[in-house]
């Protein structure tokens, strides 16, 4: 028992939309949660979770294929205008055509 360690929390409060704290109440009412500020913290804290591997995925990209900030943002452009149909150019062909014409 005395090896048991607890985690280390501290308390804070948070102002949420009205509406959705009706929501939590009701959830909370029907059973379906067990308590509001434990569902707001396993949910805050899974979005964390997923945030910081995110980030963590994107460093070993950019350390593994030594991608530099402008190519991820013209990436993320192409896939922007892929997506929207603004352009049919593969992304090495796109990110060549922006490269020139900004040089």
């Amino acid at each position: 028992m005395g090896d048991e360690q607890t985690p280390d929390f501290e308390r804070i409060s948070i102002t949420v939309p009205r509406e959705l704290a009706e929501q939590l109440r009701g959830l909370k009412d029907a059973n379906v949660i067990e308590s509001v500020s434990a569902f707001v913290t396993r949910t805050l804290a899974g979005q964390i979770d997923r945030d910081r591997r995110h980030r963590e995925s994107e460093e070993r990209l950019r350390q593994d294929f030594g991608l530099d900030e402008e190519y991820i943002a013209l990436a993320r452009q192409w896939a922007d205008d892929a997506t929207g149909r603004r352009t049919r150019l593969p992304l090495d062909q796109y990110i060549a055509t922006r490269r020139s014409s900004a040089a």
